[in-house]
C-alpha cells in the first residue's frame, strides 16, 4: 500500500530514523530548510535526553515527529511486556522533549520487528505504523553505500519512501553519505516534479 501510494502520489517522503543526533540532525534541518521541504523524523527515545533543543526546533520548522521506541530493541527477541514498555518510554521521552502531556506518537519498530502484542496494542490506540519502501543505504558497508541510490531510484520508481539515519556517527565520512542522499534526493524531486511530503500527508493522516 505505501509504495502504490507514493508511486500514484508521485511523492518523495524523507523519513529520518535513530535521531535526534548532536551535529547531523541539525545539518539536516538546515538542508530541508534551505529547499522548503517538510521530513519525518523517527526519534530514539534514548537519544534525546541532552538534545530536547534539537526536538523542539524539528517541531517549530514543521516536520512531523514519530517515534522510533526507545532502545532500538528487536520485539521479536524481547518480551510482549518489555517491547510494549520501549514503545511508552519512547513517547514519554518525546513528550518531556516537547512539554507536552500523555501524547502518543505514530510509530516505526526498529528494524521494522513487530510482535504480535505489540501489533494488537497499537491497533487498539489506533496508532499508524508506518514502514518505508527505499533504504538509501546511508548504514550500509562503505564499498556498497552510494549517496546517489536514493534519489536515483526514487526518480525511476516515480515516488518513494525513503529511510535516511540522522544520529551521529562515528566519521564524517558517514554523515555526509546521509546529508548528500537528502541533499540530492531533493534535487531530483525538485528536477523530476515529484512533491515532497511527510508521511502523514502522504496518507492522507493530517
Amino acid at each position: 500500500m505505501l509504495k502504490r501510494k507514493a508511486i500514484k502520489s508521485n511523492a518523495l517522503v524523507l523519513t529520518l530514523d535513530d535521531g535526534p543526533g548532536d551535529h547531523l540532525t541539525p545539518a539536516m534541518l538546515k538542508i530541508l530548510k534551505e529547499h522548503n521541504a517538510k521530513a519525518t523524523f523517527f526519534l530514539l527515545g534514548r537519544n534525546i535526553a541532552g538534545r530536547e533543543a534539537i526536538v523542539r526546533q524539528i517541531s517549530a520548522d514543521g516536520h512531523e515527529i514519530c517515534s522510533h521506541g526507545f532502545n532500538h530493541l528487536n520485539y521479536w527477541k524481547v518480551s510482549p511486556f518489555c517491547s510494549i514498555s520501549d514503545i511508552k518510554r519512547g513517547w514519554q521521552s518525546i513528550d518531556q522533549a516537547l512539554g507536552k502531556k500523555k501524547r502518543v506518537y505514530a510509530f516505526r519498530p526498529p528494524g521494522g520487528k513487530l510482535n504480535l502484542v505489540c501489533l494488537l496494542y497499537l491497533w487498539i490506540l489506533r496508532i499508524p505504523i508506518f514502514y518505508w519502501t527505499l533504504v538509501s543505504g546511508d548504514t550500509w558497508p562503505a564499498n556498497k553505500r552510494d549517496s546517489r541510490r536514493a534519489a536515483s531510484l526514487a526518480s525511476k520508481m516515480g515516488g518513494a519512501v525513503v529511510l535516511v539515519h540522522d544520529y551521529d556517527r562515528t566519521t564524517n565520512d558517514v554523515d555526509n553519505i546521509s546529508l548528500d542522499s537528502v541533499r540530492l534526493a531533493l534535487l531530483e524531486a525538485r528536477r523530476t516534479g515529484m512533491r515532497v511530503l511527510t508521511i502523514s500527508e502522504l496518507l492522507g493522516t493530517d
